[in-house]
């Protein structure tokens, strides 16, 4: 049996290609391949989670399962993909941990270990990681955690500041390669593998040429906000609540369509600091490129940046006050006004009646909170 493990990393088109493993299960299986995710999820970022807090039998136990699904098939390869396993101590920690980056590399190797170890030793397994020149992954990185649920209020020089090590591939991959073995894994870079990723796993990893009986996506996966809302967001997310930071989302991504002229313009870094930041990792980036052979970044020219550089003018009185107008539009709606009624009843009874707590764990676990979320979004 073969195990290929996708690892990420974020903003390299992993949602897109798990929503494909998803969506072409028996397509798959017609080739030997099995896709293992958990019901109702179409990747295995909730189990990565779990087993990051600890949860090892619970990995173990899913990756079991899915290799016997896999002999009742046929099967003879397994794919599981998550994001969240590169970096993952820094994602663990929201990245606001206080440890240098010697202690999270060092907790870094733990837990891969710990993985390897769930692992059956007569499993074939293939550590496979995407990479993307560091510039555009930190400023992705940042939209997306702006955006999403780490409620970030910082600029991107703040968040540099705190998970600059991640940008390092070649140490954090040195470890997989360590515990793996180097014949195990693979690296990739996102821009040799555009204008479709999908593509690129499916003719390159799986060795299928013909791609017409597989279902494609037809919609972008995690759409970004435009500049202005971002930046709106950002500076009103210390007033958001973590637990309803999800559907805040939801909230921010209608008001984005409201916006009459969005700005797009998502360079957060200067010329000189984009320069500055590929040149301290200039060793690195030539160290991975020889050791798991892989093509070089796309260069970067510096004049040709200067000359063509617009710096973002800042959110206007104007569509601060455009934005404002459509976010208490959308809030308003009944359906978001149900969703986050029924979120802050249950976070209160958590803290006044903490001996119901299991009733709100069996009801997250049933897929109920789930079925009420969905019955409110009907209204929205």
């Amino acid at each position: 049996m073969r195990l290929i493990l996708h690892i990420g990393t974020h903003k390299t088109g992993s949602t897109a290609l798990q929503q494909f493993l998803s969506a072409n299960g028996k397509g798959l299986r017609e080739y030997g391949i099995c896709y293992a995710s958990p019901v109702h999820e179409f990747n295995f970022n909730s189990i990565a989670n779990t087993f990051l807090l600890d949860g090892q039998e619970k990995f173990r136990d899913l990756l079991l399962e899915n290799f016997r699904k896999a002999e009742r098939y046929g099967a003879h390869t397994i794919i599981a993909s998550s994001e969240n396993l590169y970096a993952m101590v820094r994602y663990l920690t929201r990245f606001k941990g206080a440890e240098s980056n010697t202690e999270v590399l060092a907790r870094e190797r733990s837990i891969i270990e710990r993985l390897r170890a769930t692992i059956p030793s007569h499993v074939e397994c293939q550590v496979l990681c995407y990479v993307r020149r560091p510039d555009h992954y930190l400023e992705s990185l940042y939209n997306q955690n702006v955006k999403r649920g780490d409620l970030l209020t910082g600029d991107v020089v703040d968040f540099f500041n705190t998970i600059n090590d991640i940008l390092d591939y070649h140490r954090y991959l040195s470890i997989w390669r360590d515990v793996f073995g180097s014949s195990a894994c693979s690296v990739r870079t996102y821009e040799a593998a555009l204008p479709n990723l999908i593509d690129d796993f499916v003719r390159h990893i799986l060795g299928i040429e013909d791609l017409s009986a597989f279902t494609l996506p037809h919609l972008r996966a995690n759409e970004r906000l435009s500049r202005d809302v971002l930046e709106y967001k950002r500076i009103r997310n210390e007033h958001i609540l973590l637990s309803e930071s999800k559907m805040e989302r939801k909230i921010y991504a209608l008001v984005d369509k409201r916006i009459t002229r969005p700005n797009n313009n998502h360079e957060y870094l200067s010329p000189d600091e984009r320069a500055a930041l590929l040149s301290s990792l200039e060793t690195s980036m030539e160290r991975l490129r020889t050791v798991f052979t892989v093509p070089p970044f796309p260069r970067f020219n510096l004049e040709a940046t200067r000359a063509s550089w617009q710096p973002y003018p800042g959110l206007s009185l104007e569509t601060r006050r455009e934005i404002e107008f459509h976010y208490n539009a959308v809030q308003r709606q009944i359906g978001f006004r149900l969703e986050r009624l029924l979120m802050r009843a249950a976070s209160l009874t958590r803290r006044r009646l903490p001996f119901l707590s299991w009733l709100l764990d069996f009801a997250r676990g049933s897929g109920i909170r789930r079925l009420l979320l969905e019955a409110t979004s009907r209204f929205q």
